[in-house]
């Protein structure tokens, strides 16, 4: 059970946020949401077992989030506000007006990060799913990502003064992340600190169903023996002293199998011995050299853990997204909690048909229909394989759920 406490003066988001949280409800997006009322100058939000405080344009200093959403002119330029947020952690800004649309903006890691569309929509949907979003325990990025979201589909619905409140869920609603892959990003004055980059090579769909992730060379040679067509080797202490022979191996058995095979992490490498493809986190996207990736001709997969992170990975056009992690793992240590299939389904409806999507994180044999339900192009699994008794047996019974009706080998391209 979370609790959101609105002040006196927020009542009238009342109206807003109940038929948010009824919409979250139905899709079951989190715990259940208590509205209460208080005495107090902020709001207060109990959820995840954290709590936290929102305050909208506090005239002095507060102890939790300053959301800055009122502005009058002369505006302040985004590249003020890009530094101004990078220096201070608890100051969301929300609807800066630019010359040609509006930016919000947050804090992360000692930089600021942004999302920019050119139509606002209404602010007070735009409080109420902020509000809404974080009462959810969706990350702060997520909520800022929504709030922008839901206000723009809120003032497309009410043009007559009557609509649908509902959850955002199609791509148009929402706002771009800005990067350096941003074709506005010179003009309003971001400074960001990824490479522009040209779209990466596209993997065959038909190959993508079944995706297992293996921690040796060896695994991967038997998984493209017993017939798999994709796989990665993740191997994550950098310094074991076989990293590089492994990666060479996995690359040349690859190419004898035809079949696609990533390096996880370490693109150096996997440039270095021409292999198929490279899997990176969200973090990598300001570290690894893209360009360089790019220009290789390798495919390219990203890591996501939610809505912005959907969002900012498309900016680079890679060659699948990866969704997760969907269910509690003990293969690797998150910093996410795990999405659930839900707000999977709603991820994948976000992306539709633009990228290929690979479902990531505790799946099992078990649970792989009902991931496979929420239409992703593929399934990631780790133990389900490599624990399994008869690993070919596994193999098998996945590639028995993980059918497509219509799937077809014409089905190759983005």
């Amino acid at each position: 059970m979370s609790d959101l406490c609105l002040p006196d003066h927020l009542t009238p988001l009342l109206m807003q946020i109940e038929p948010l949280l009824a919409a979250a409800d139905q899709y079951q997006l989190g715990e259940a949401v208590i509205v209460e009322w208080s005495d107090s100058a902020v709001v207060d939000i109990q959820a995840g077992g954290l709590s936290l405080s929102v305050a909208f344009n506090p005239s002095e200093p507060v102890a939790g989030y300053e959301v800055r959403d009122q502005w009058l002119a002369p505006y302040p330029t985004l590249s003020d506000m890009q530094q101004l947020v990078a220096d201070t952690p608890n100051l969301i800004v929300c609807g800066l007006p630019t010359e040609q649309g509006c930016v919000d903006l947050w804090h992360h890691n000692g930089e600021a990060r942004g999302v920019y569309c050119h139509h606002a929509g209404a602010s007070e949907p735009q409080r109420a799913m902020l509000l809404s979003a974080l009462a959810l325990d969706f990350p702060l990025e997520d909520a800022v990502t929504l709030a922008r979201a839901h206000a723009r589909g809120y003032q497309a619905s009410h043009v007559d003064g009557h609509g649908e409140m509902g959850w955002p869920t199609t791509r148009e609603l929402f706002p771009r992340p800005l990067t350096a892959n941003h074709p506005e990003v010179e003009m309003l004055g971001w400074v960001s600190k990824e490479v522009s980059v040209a779209p990466f090579m596209a993997v065959e769909r038909s190959k993508l169903a079944l995706y297992p992730v293996v921690d040796t060379a060896a695994w991967v040679e038997q998984l493209l023996a017993l017939g798999v067509n994709t796989t990665q080797l993740r191997i994550k202490d950098p310094s074991e002293p076989s990293l590089p022979s492994q990666v060479a191996d996995i690359i040349a058995a690859g190419e004898r199998y035809q079949a696609q095979v990533f390096v996880n992490d370490y693109w150096q490498l996997a440039i270095e011995h021409q292999a198929y493809g490279v899997h990176l986190g969200q973090e990598d996207l300001e570290t690894a050299d893209l360009f360089a990736i790019q220009q290789a001709g390798l495919r390219l997969g990203l890591s996501t853990h939610g809505y912005y992170e959907i969002l900012r990975a498309a900016e680079f056009s890679p060659s699948y997204i990866a969704l997760g992690h969907i269910f509690p793992t003990t293969t690797k240590d998150m910093p996410s909690k795990p999405q659930g299939l839900n707000r999977l389904a709603l991820y994948q409806k976000l992306i539709g048909e633009a990228f290929p999507t690979v479902a990531i994180g505790g799946i099992d044999l078990s649970r792989a229909e009902k991931v496979w339900r929420t239409g992703v192009t593929s399934v990631a699994v780790v133990r389900a394989i490599t624990e399994a008794t008869d690993p070919a047996l596994a193999i098998e019974a996945f590639k028995r759920i993980l059918v497509r009706p219509n799937m077809t080998e014409s089905d190759n391209a983005q």
